[in-house]
């Protein structure tokens, strides 16, 4: 009989438009704070909505919450602080004074707030993406352990650099002083790693000396793959009184506190590209020491290391699956998918999301100035916002790269859909069956399909015609970071075939050499000079001469520009600027000349090789 009295009131005060939560028990109730959240932080005509909202209060909530994104920004960032406290003030003015309105960081606020420390990791080019993505990989693990995120990343060249060539950025020590200051500034101490595979960079040069200057706020660490005594020499116009990377690295070796990790690693397969050896290495260094700083656990660095070298390994027994997409098996049928790609004029296209999708992208990124590929031959694409929603906040008037922003299936199927017959498009993971509508549409077309299988359970299905390249096999740790380390490394290591194997073929490399260099900045202009006289057999100031007429597409001399002109004249000429001036060398002729010859050669390594060479 209570239970049908209890029903039978319930049902006649909601037929009066009483509210649920004024049966659930007064007193009781008006002693417990029952909170509403806020799905997003309160902003513009989203104070109106939130206030309409909170008002009508069907809920019974006493009062809501919501959460900066990412919280962590606000405590750091003051100006970010006081935009919030002024949008909270303007949503508490406008609902009812017996509700509240909060803010909630979900623990994140710790008592390790208190430590004012940070880890700052900079580079240029890869080194500086692969920085981006230890730091966004960390940080998010310090979230999930409700800690503060206490890594941040600097790239010469800024957010766009992540994925597109901004090459001459690394010239300037000033401008890398003047972030890691910028970036820094809050904090009373930082654990700076300066990254620089070929220990040359001035960009990092300048961050270093600015951390050996301030010794009390700063702990520098220099990672690079040379000895000191390697270090580069050339002078660089903004560094005064002639000074150079290598009397910072000198300087780093000498002073106590400072440390340079600079294991030799051996010589790049191709030969000045440290995207490849170096670049690998890097991600391995950081991972480990990352890795072992936030476990609880007892693993020993030796441990760790054998994992990452087991797991490589491994990678062996998929040789023969990566071997038939970037080789020739020597009939129509059977040509390799990457080579059909490139040297005809059809593209290559990585998809994916998160992590996954990033260094797809970096990858792609990279042929641009390491083989003077087109920006649409090979090009990564992001299904997710994972990328964008982790970059450092940018002045409103800095470019940003549309290539930053995410995809939806709609934009990849008008940006796949008028492909060149035959493309090749590389799904990564999970992304083979969430865009499953898509491969179909893409398999429609004629285009070549790859799936990429790291740590998915998922299989082909049966009869399948796609070229599967399944790394899962390879990762066996229980670990769950360490596998997302492991299956990030192995995954960079085949992306690095797949591209570095499709220059190959279409000529872009001559023995281990790559011949195609884009002259973007001092350090590769230099390089292509020495690339000149080592095929050419000329000395170094015929071979400059070359370059440089080559570069400003001219038969004159041009004796009165300085490096940096010539470097700037760069980014308006889209042409084999230094096969032009190998082939100058050779042939002894003219600009003119070599520029008609090149222009008919569909492989730029022929001209080494004489099979396209002009007759003197």
């Amino acid at each position: 009989m209570f239970v049908f009295m209890l029903v039978y009131s319930l049902v006649y005060l909601c037929s009066l438009n009483v509210p649920v939560w004024r049966l659930l028990g007064g007193k009781v109730r008006d002693r417990i704070r029952m909170y509403g959240w806020l799905s997003s932080e309160p902003t513009g005509d989203y104070i109106d909505l939130y206030a309409k909202s909170i008002n009508e209060n069907l809920e019974g909530f006493t009062a809501y919450k919501t959460c900066p994104i990412p919280p962590m920004q606000m405590v750091e960032q003051p100006h970010v602080l006081h935009a919030i406290r002024d949008n909270i003030i303007l949503l508490r003015d406008k609902v009812d004074k017996r509700i509240d309105v909060a803010l909630d960081f979900h623990g994140r606020c710790t008592p390790a707030m208190n430590e004012k420390g940070i880890i700052v990791i900079s580079g240029c080019g890869t080194s500086g993406r692969i920085g981006f993505l230890a730091s966004t990989f960390f940080n998010q693990l310090c979230l999930e352990r409700n800690l503060p995120e206490k890594y941040r990343y600097i790239i010469a060249g800024g957010n766009s650099a992540l994925v597109t060539s901004i090459e001459a950025s690394e010239d300037d020590p000033v401008i890398g002083a003047v972030e890691l200051k910028h970036i820094s500034e809050p904090f009373e101490h930082v654990l700076y790693i300066g990254i620089t595979c070929g220990i040359s960079a001035p960009f990092v040069g300048g961050q270093l000396e600015y951390c050996l200057d301030n010794p009390k706020k700063f702990t520098p660490v220099l990672i690079g793959f040379n000895p000191v005594s390697m270090a580069r020499r050339i002078h660089v116009p903004k560094w005064p009184n002639g000074k150079t990377f290598y009397d910072i690295a000198v300087r780093m070796e000498t002073t106590t506190g400072a440390l340079v990790l600079n294991p030799i690693i051996g010589p790049e397969p191709i030969s000045g590209s440290s995207r490849m050896k170096g670049g690998t290495a890097t991600k391995v260094m950081l991972d480990i020491a990352f890795y072992l700083a936030s476990t609880n656990n007892t693993t020993k660095v030796r441990d760790v290391i054998e994992e990452f070298k087991a797991t490589i390994d491994r990678m062996k027994n998929t040789r023969m699956d990566l071997a038939t997409v970037v080789q020739q098996a020597g009939d129509c049928n059977r040509t390799i998918i990457i080579y059909f790609s490139l040297l005809n004029n059809t593209y290559i296209r990585y998809v994916g999301s998160s992590t996954f999708g990033i260094w797809g992208m970096i990858d792609a990124s990279e042929c641009v100035p390491t083989y003077n590929s087109s920006y649409d031959d090979i090009r990564g694409f992001m299904t997710n916002d994972y990328f964008k929603k982790n970059l450092n906040l940018e002045p409103a008037n800095s470019f940003v790269s549309p290539a930053l922003h995410e995809s939806t299936p709609d934009d990849l199927w008008k940006l796949f859909e008028n492909l060149p017959p035959s493309s090749l498009v590389i799904f990564i993971d999970s992304e083979y069956h969430l865009q499953k509508v898509l491969v179909d549409k893409l398999q429609q077309k004629k285009h070549r399909i790859v799936w990429i299988k790291l740590l998915t359970t998922e299989s082909l299905e049966p009869n399948s015609n796609v070229q599967m390249i399944d790394l899962s096999k390879c990762i066996t740790s229980s670990d769950m970071t360490l596998r997302y380390c492991l299956a990030e490394t192995i995954l960079k290591l085949s992306l690095n075939t797949i591209s570095t194997g499709a220059h190959i073929l279409k000529g872009k490399v001559y023995q281990n050499i790559m011949i195609d260099v884009r002259v973007s900045n001092i350090k590769l202009f230099h390089r292509a000079i020495d690339i000149i006289k080592l095929l050419t057999g000329v000395d170094r100031q015929t071979a400059e001469k070359c370059l440089i007429q080559s570069i400003h597409q001219t038969n004159d001399e041009l004796n009165n520009q300085t490096i940096e002109q010539h470097i700037k004249a760069v980014a308006k000429n889209h042409d084999h600027i230094v096969p032009i001036a190998l082939l100058m060398c050779l042939s002894n002729c003219s600009y003119t000349q070599a520029k008609l010859q090149i222009d008919k050669c569909p492989r730029i390594r022929d001209i080494c090789m004489g099979t396209n060479r002009l007759s003197t």
